[in-house]
Order: C-alpha cells, then sequence, then structure tokens
C-alpha cells in the first residue's frame, strides 16, 4: 500500500537533515557559537542568534517531554490510525526538543520520562520519516 499522508517539503535549510535520514542518520543542527543543537532546522540558533551552524550526527537517544494521545484525527491519512501517541522529545545531551509520533507502545502505556530512540521508517523512494519507540531496557 502506497504511502496516503502529507510529505514534508525536504528542501531548503532542511535538506541536509532529510537526507541524513534516508541514509539512517539523525543529523541534528549546531550551533558552533554557542555550542548548543536545537531542533528544527533553521539558518539562525535560537539560542544565540548565531549563524554558525552545522549538522551534527545524534545517537537518537532521548526522554518524552509531554505527549498527547489523538483519539480522532480529521487530517487525511491519519483518520484510520487512531489512537496513535504525538510527543515532545527531550533529546539526549542538549536543550533540543522535537515533536514526533511515539510507535511500538501502546497510548496508555506512554509516559513522561520515559526512554526513547529513533525509528526510521521509509515512506517513500526518497523520504524516511523520524519516530521513536520505547528503548528496550530503558538507559
Amino acid at each position: 500500500m502506497a504511502y496516503n499522508k502529507p510529505l514534508p517539503n525536504t528542501k531548503g535549510v532542511s535538506e541536509i537533515y532529510w537526507k541524513g535520514l534516508k541514509e539512517k542518520k539523525f543529523l541534528i543542527p549546531h550551533c558552533n557559537e554557542c555550542n548548543e543543537m536545537f531542533f528544527y532546522p533553521r539558518v539562525v540558533c535560537p539560542h544565540c542568534g548565531g549563524t554558525n551552524i552545522e549538522f551534527q550526527d545524534h545517537n537518537g537517544k532521548g526522554e518524552i517531554y509531554s505527549y498527547s494521545i489523538v483519539e480522532k484525527s480529521f487530517i487525511q491519512g491519519f483518520e484510520k490510525e487512531v489512537p496513535y501517541t504525538v510527543a515532545l522529545v527531550q533529546l539526549e545531551g542538549g536543550k533540543a526538543r522535537m515533536m514526533t509520533n511515539i510507535i511500538e507502545c501502546e497510548p496508555e502505556k506512554v509516559e513522561i520520562g520515559m526512554p526513547v530512540e529513533i525509528h526510521f521508517q521509509d515512506v517513500t523512494d526518497e523520504i524516511a520519516l523520524p519516530h521513536f519507540k520505547p528503548m528496550k531496557g530503558g538507559r
């Protein structure tokens, strides 16, 4: 079955990020001026306003900072997958947080502070999406 959900724009400032995901690499923007990583990709650091940004390989580990269980969806492609969990994941090693789906875990078992790790889902020949799943055995 073909992927029938909206796809991200993979061009522009985030192109390196999307290419990395397709190669099973989790590349996160890092500011060389204040030494902080951040997410989402952009040309100006949200911490210090610096513009000396490079993408660095991240281990793909973090913990759930906040989450919501989607019980009803009006977005095309998602309406048949409810319930599912959308979470804000605090990435290990810095201040970066990213919004993502939690997979391989029943929504009622998700909890704040749960250790998670990245899972790359190939959705087209060009695009892989990052989802997170509970870490086996914790940290």
